[in-house]
């Protein structure tokens, strides 16, 4: 979502997906990262598909999990321990750029944590998908000797989950569904906590411009 809303791609390739988010943007508009129209889109599709929007109270956090995590050679204890990246530069070295990382530390939820008791929020909801996976050309299971799955990214988020339990908050379920309907959730949201990656910065640039 994110690549196909600031890329190239998504101009391209829209067409490819009917009845999506970025396929409406695309025939409203043919310029890339416009948040007006895009916002406009979010509002008719929530309108059409009734979606619901996250309660004011709680607070929605994105946990980017998926290949990135499961594909990766650094353990999830490693890659909580202090900032990892994914994509790699023709040397095979690791590109040390912000928006290469996306799984963030538990030193970055440490600080969200205090954030959001100081605001007075106790309710929070985390949305992710175990098996997301954008980039199928960086497929490295075989580089590194595994064998798939997605215990990574599902070990991720139960140490997550469980920080914030311990740090009293009431973690609410938020069954993932299709990515336009959490997209969509996402960008409604009154608090919103980011991953790395366009996907999330995208949502969280819309959630404040929705008055989140």
């Amino acid at each position: 979502m994110g690549d196909f809303f600031h890329l190239p791609e998504g101009k391209k390739r829209h067409g490819k997906y009917p009845g999506t988010i970025i396929d409406e943007y695309y025939k409203r508009t043919s310029s890339r990262s416009d948040y007006a129209v895009m916002r406009e889109v979010i509002d008719d599709v929530r309108s059409i598909r009734g979606i619901e929007t996250p309660k004011k109270d709680c607070c929605v956090i994105h946990l980017r999990t998926g290949d990135i995590l499961d594909n990766s050679e650094f353990s999830v204890d490693q890659t909580l321990e202090k900032k990892r990246y994914f994509q790699m530069n023709e040397k095979g070295k690791y590109i040390k750029a912000t928006w290469n990382q996306y799984a963030k530390t538990m030193r970055y939820y440490v600080a969200v944590a205090k954030k959001l008791k100081k605001l007075g929020i106790k309710r929070l909801e985390f949305s992710y998908r175990l098996d997301f996976a954008p980039f199928p050309d960086l497929d490295r299971t075989r580089m590194f000797g595994w064998v798939g799955g997605h215990e990574k990214s599902a070990e991720y988020v139960q140490k997550i989950n469980d920080f914030f339990i311990g740090e009293s908050f009431d973690v609410v379920r938020y069954d993932s569904k299709d990515a336009d309907h959490d997209f969509i959730y996402m960008c409604n949201s009154g608090h919103f906590v980011p991953s790395g990656g366009g996907f999330s910065k995208t949502i969280s640039r819309m959630a404040k411009l929705k008055g989140g």
